[in-house]
């Protein structure tokens, strides 16, 4: 209990008074010395959860007591996301993180820096200026953002106003985030940032066919380096509120407090506020967490500092922690309510082996297929950073979405109608060609990607032999980029194989899943079927159990001889009850030429290509 502190209080926008009854603490302090004291308020009948913490514009080193109670000069919070406190906050997480955390940190003439950054040094209204790099202009921040409604106005560079932007950038010409990120900039004394809209080419209504090629040429160059623009930056500014490049990073609505004097443990006089405790499990949605772009944006970046609705957040790959220190009595691993609990394992440097780089690109582009783009032709480009990474990890031959060392794997994907979207249906084939009908990039979905997962490990009795005996041999595979960027747009792609075809036709649903269930990528007429069309399963995987094989198939529409086209994905299972159940009792038991009878593996393939 603090007495002294239970004392009336007004808030300053009203008359009445509001009595505290009796006032229990729990206290963490003992554990997390830097973080707000916590209390639940007992008023008349009602209980609310409430913070403690210094004012705001306490001395940094002025730290006392309060019947017993420590209140030390970091435990004090930002009544904006845009106060001094929350500024200096800002700027000893990151100290503390370049000093002792194993982050990655880079250093000037170390690094490849991006083609163009913005000198943003000055204060107040100082105008600011793009620049060429020369690669010292280091340290620099990036800036995750969302451009908005693409019908309204929107600042960016082109090939028309880029010398222009050299000379300078009036501050009342920027938007309000860029405003706001600049201010960031200079509150954290970093004299660079970078912002794709204004550091990248952008197209523009009225371009030549020369100003075109030199747009495109400049943003192939600088989209395929984007792994290292955002690995290389000091941090990154994560608007998460932002809807719009007007709509500003800081929150707009202060949290209601109240002062309470108090008289310190050695007789001086102190203030001390109170708030109502925040509740992370109650943050928006961000919009940047449904961007395609962003998604890269968030996992690349050695730190970010999000810019949230009640404070800032500070994540890098060692920490994650917020202003008001709930993260840290809460770990984030051990509260999956938390947008970033997903996502947590992509943020995390991958492990090199296949098993650890498979998983990771598959969290990845099942987070990425549940996003939004506004320019559908983007789906690739958008998620070049993140495979510039990977490649870099492991090595290995990208195919517009999928890798050629895991192929096997990466084509048993499938979307399901999920029925809390407000348009569930299954995808649609983009207008002009994007990717291979093999790849998952070749739909736009309102549903996030999915894999068949031929072999848990440890859900069911399985035979040694596993990985041989597979049904399908992939012979070669290919695509051809449609620009610089290896892993961004393609122009064609295929793949060869030889597999056992098994013809089936399109029926009307009925309820045998026991033998196995379709998935179409596409309503049928939008991929040029009906029912009753003839099609052919290509059998990729199988997975033995103790009772069946189950085998993960394409869905293929001939289009001409040997040429086919993937129009959805099915699972077949079939059981072993043909086979003498003396001589088969277990997977783990039964000699292998068993096994070999029965699976498809041994029937006559063809060798077809897919486009």
């Amino acid at each position: 209990h603090l007495p002294s502190l239970i004392q009336p209080y007004s808030r300053a926008d009203a008359e009445e008074k509001v009595l505290l009854e009796s006032l229990t603490i729990f206290d963490d302090s003992e554990y997390y010395p830097d973080i707000l004291h916590g209390f639940t308020l007992c008023i008349t009948d009602q209980q609310y959860s409430v913070h403690i913490f210094r004012g705001e514009n306490a001395e940094p080193d002025d730290d006392f007591t309060v019947e017993g109670f420590y209140f030390p000069s970091s435990c004090r919070i930002g009544r904006q996301t845009n106060s001094l406190t929350t500024f200096r906050h800002a700027h000893e997480l990151l100290s503390n993180c370049l000093t002792n955390h194993a982050c990655p940190k880079s250093s000037p003439g170390a690094v490849s820096l991006p083609k163009r950054l913005l000198e943003v040094r000055g204060s107040g209204d100082d105008p600011i200026r793009l620049i060429e790099t020369r690669g010292s202009e280091h340290p620099y921040v990036c800036l995750s953002h969302c451009w908005g409604d693409p019908s309204h106005k929107q600042f960016k560079t082109t090939t028309r106003t880029v010398q222009g932007y050299m000379d300078k950038i009036r501050w009342h010409d920027l938007p309000a985030t860029f405003q706001d990120a600049v201010t960031v900039c200079r509150s954290m004394e970093v004299q660079y940032l970078w912002i794709d809209s204004l550091c990248i080419l952008q197209n523009f209504e009225g371009i030549t066919t020369d100003e075109l090629e030199a747009t495109v040429q400049d943003f192939a160059q600088e989209n395929s380096s984007m792994a290292r623009t955002y690995q290389n930056s000091h941090f990154t500014i994560s608007a998460d509120l932002s809807t719009d490049m007007n709509s500003g990073i800081f929150s707009k609505l202060p949290i209601d407090d109240y002062e309470i004097k108090v008289t310190t443990d050695d007789g001086n006089s102190a203030s001390l506020y109170i708030r109502q405790i925040i509740d992370h499990k109650e943050d928006k949605t961000p919009c940047l967490d449904t961007r395609g772009w962003t998604l890269q944006e968030l996992i690349l970046p050695p730190r970010v500092l999000h810019f949230g609705e009640f404070d800032i957040q500070w994540r890098c790959k060692s920490y994650l922690t917020c202003e008001c220190g709930q993260f840290d009595r809460e770990p984030h691993m051990s509260f999956p309510w938390h947008r970033f609990h997903e996502i947590e394992f992509a943020t995390k440097p991958i492990r090199g082996d296949p098993e650890g780089v498979v998983g990771w690109w598959e969290t990845v582009v099942r987070h990425y297929t549940s996003r939004k783009l506004t320019n559908p032709s983007d789906k690739l480009p958008a998620l070049s950073g993140l495979a510039q990474f990977r490649k870099r990890v492991r090595g290995g031959v990208y195919l517009a979405g999928l890798w050629q060392d895991s192929l096997s794997h990466d084509l048993c994907w499938y979307h399901l109608p999920d029925p809390s979207y407000e348009t569930p249906g299954l995808g649609r084939r983009p207008a002009c060609y994007r990717a291979p009908s093999w790849s998952w990039a070749s739909l736009d979905t309102d549903v996030c990607c999915r894999w068949w997962c031929f072999h848990p490990p440890g859900l069911f009795p399985m035979t040694p032999e596993i990985g041989q005996n597979q049904p399908c041999v992939i012979l070669e595979s290919t695509c051809e980029p449609k620009t610089a960027d290896p892993t961004g747009e393609v122009r064609s792609g295929f793949l060869e194989m030889e597999v056992t075809l098994i013809p089936g036709e399109i029926c009307p649903n009925f309820d045998r899943k026991d033998w196995g269930e379709f998935m179409p990528d596409c309503e049928l007429e939008h991929d040029g079927l009906a029912l009753g069309d003839r099609v052919f399963c290509a059998p990729l995987r199988h997975w033995v159990l103790s009772d069946a094989v189950r085998y993960g198939c394409l869905i293929l529409k001939l289009l001409d001889t040997d040429l086919y086209r993937r129009v959805g994905f099915c699972t077949l299972t079939q059981k072993k009850m043909v086979l003498d159940p003396e001589r088969y009792k277990t997977s783990q038991n039964s000699p292998v030429s068993d096994v070999d009878d029965y699976l498809l593996s041994h029937r006559a393939r063809v060798r077809i290509r897919i486009i």
